[in-house]
């Protein structure tokens, strides 16, 4: 075995002194540059939140031409992609009450990354670099009390849901679709 790897995640290896990043806080970047690619395949932009300014419970904006939604990410490796229908997240009160106060979408997105084997979560082909993850996403500004965050595995984020996000944000300001003043 080479003395200059170590392991990482219990089976994958990196070069010493590569990694800055614990498994916890590079699965937090992961997850939020997986956004990100989406949002780049879509063709709308991401902002992420500044660490200091997450004072509203989202980790980023997808820049609409009309608004912003809001996103909140999470990334995890204690679901599998394939098997079962759902992955519920605990919710946090105070998220639910910084959601529900927002005027525009706020969406939950998980990423989840299978094996949860750090190493793993890119796949260097020749061709290609693949990712060995998947995400998920649910609308969460309207979540009833005392009701855990369920994602529909259904729901994959794709660019095509960026668009049905979109119609979402127009539709938080037409007051004949719900939206607007008084809501």
């Amino acid at each position: 075995m080479r003395q200059d790897l170590i392991m990482v995640g219990g089976s994958g290896r990196l070069p010493k002194g590569v990694a800055t990043l614990d498994t916890n806080r590079a699965k937090s970047r992961f997850g939020v540059a997986y956004v990100r690619a989406v949002c780049s395949q879509a063709g709308v932009g991401f902002q992420e939140t500044s660490p200091d300014e997450d004072v509203l419970a989202v980790d980023g904006t997808v820049a609409f031409e009309i608004a912003d939604a809001r996103v909140q990410v999470k990334c995890t490796g204690q679901f599998r992609l394939k098997g079962g229908s759902t992955a519920t997240w605990p919710i946090d009160e105070s998220w639910r009450k910084r959601w529900n106060r927002c005027g525009v979408p706020v969406y939950f997105v998980l990423v989840i990354v299978d094996p949860d084997d750090q190493v793993a979560w890119l796949h260097h082909q020749d061709e290609a670099t693949l990712h060995r993850a998947a995400a998920f996403w649910v609308r969460v500004d309207k979540l009833p009390d005392g009701q855990n965050i369920v994602v529909p595995k259904a729901q994959r984020l794709t660019a095509d849901t960026l668009r049905l996000w979109a119609d979402d944000v127009e539709a938080s300001f037409d007051p004949s679709r719900g939206g607007g003043v008084g809501v």
